[in-house]
């Protein structure tokens, strides 16, 4: 988080006060301070070499979603066996192996001996605990059902965390194989291909275009393989830095749902994590149109995003939410849209949400298991080409120079 400077006002005594502490904005620490009975009169964001190095390293840390799973199963149990909050925080503490997260646990407890309430003390630290989680815990504190809301977060985190290892499960193979082809690809440039320049060199033989085309990549990548490697550099980094770009990223991802298989997988997740997310929010007390902002503003996917937005809009208008979902059918199908408008008549939303939750995380589980073979026959293919042209490309010619010879 930004480390700020700041000065200040003690209320009662009017004392002038100084200090540098962390907050995640100057609002965060403004209303740190006001709870202290400190008020706030200036404050300034510290900037030095060595913090933006360790702001550069912090942005690049991140909490396992195993740790945060784990985190709020624990938080459930302790509460459950009559520890209260700030007794469970301090074994958290002890136990969490994730810098970030440990230090979050840390400021919370702090908050909390300031006195302010633990769905306050998580706000300050959005990376760790995003809104969703904060919101749930907010009500759970509201109505005393902080054990119930926790086992719930719970419960929806693990689901989330077992969608995720699905997804990266079933990418794992064809990543692993396109891998190897880059590779030797590479090793033939590098390690093969400048010694049967040396070869041909000598002879006075017409070389097939596609020889040619590999002697001249050789020889590049052998004088400016610095150039390449910078270059590939610089472009993992464009298209990194382009697809933080909230528009391109929207794009990219609208363009994916038109592609096939690619397009099924991320509409049968989107729809998994819509209706789970829904369903937790419905069932820990937060009101229907507050659930879906808050799905609008925390979905990867823009165009789901969009939707939800819309569609808290529509539903706070008195409309039903089936009535909406069904002009979007290419990213709700009318199965689900059917079912959700049984869920609506009966009063069962949260139940009937759960029900489609789990039947397309199954689907995405299955599907991701069958990856290997529906990638196979593609795979195939693009091993066959790259062998076969590597193939062509240094045997016609050998061929070529036993006929001179």
């Amino acid at each position: 988080m930004p480390l700020y400077s700041y000065e200040g006002r003690h209320q009662q005594s009017s004392e002038k006060v100084s200090g540098v502490r962390r907050a995640a904005s100057h609002a965060a620490l403004g209303q740190v301070l006001l709870r202290e009975g400190i008020l706030l009169t200036h404050y300034k964001l510290k900037s030095s070499s060595r913090f933006g190095l360790r702001s550069l390293l912090q942005s690049l840390q991140r909490v396992p979603a195993i740790e945060r799973v784990l985190f709020t199963r624990y938080f459930s149990l302790m509460i459950r066996a009559g520890l209260d909050v700030k007794k469970a925080l301090v074994a958290l503490e002890r136990q969490a192996k994730n810098k970030q997260l440990k230090e979050a646990i840390g400021g919370i407890k702090n908050s909390i001996d300031r006195g302010t309430t633990l769905a306050d003390g998580m706000s300050f630290y959005p990376v760790v605990f995003p809104p969703i989680f904060i919101s749930m815990v907010r009500v759970g504190e509201a109505t005393g059902k902080l054990e119930e809301t926790l086992k719930l977060l719970a419960i929806q985190l693990q689901k989330e965390y077992e969608l995720k290892r699905a997804v990266r499960g079933g990418l794992l193979y064809p990543a692993v194989i396109m891998t190897a082809i880059v590779a030797v690809s590479i090793a033939m440039l590098v390690f093969v291909i400048p010694k049967l320049a040396e070869i041909f060199e000598g002879f006075e033989v017409d070389l097939p275009l596609t020889t040619r085309v590999l002697l001249s990549f050789g020889s590049f990548f052998e004088v400016y393989w610095w150039l390449v490697i910078i270059g590939l550099v610089l472009l993992v980094a464009g298209i990194r830095g382009l697809l933080k770009v909230k528009a391109v990223k929207d794009m990219v991802m609208q363009v994916f749902l038109y592609v096939p298989i690619i397009g099924k997988i991320m509409r049968q997740v989107n729809l998994g994590r819509f209706a789970r997310n829904l369903s937790s929010l419905l069932q820990s007390g937060v009101s229907y149109v507050d659930a879906l902002r808050l799905l609008g503003a925390n979905t990867p996917h823009g165009s789901y995003a969009k939707v939800y937005l819309e569609a808290a809009e529509y539903v706070q208008k008195g409309q039903l939410l089936s009535q909406f979902l069904i002009r979007h059918e290419r990213l709700f199908p009318p199965l689900v849209v059917s079912v959700i408008e049984v869920g609506e008549e009966t009063g069962s939303m949260a139940e009937v949400l759960l029900e489609i939750a789990q039947f397309y995380e199954s689907e995405v589980d299955q599907v991701m298991k069958n990856m290997a073979s529906v990638m196979e026959p593609f795979l195939m293919i693009v091993i066959g080409l790259v062998v076969g042209t590597l193939a062509v490309s240094v045997i016609s010619p050998i061929y070529s120079l036993v006929n001179v010879i």
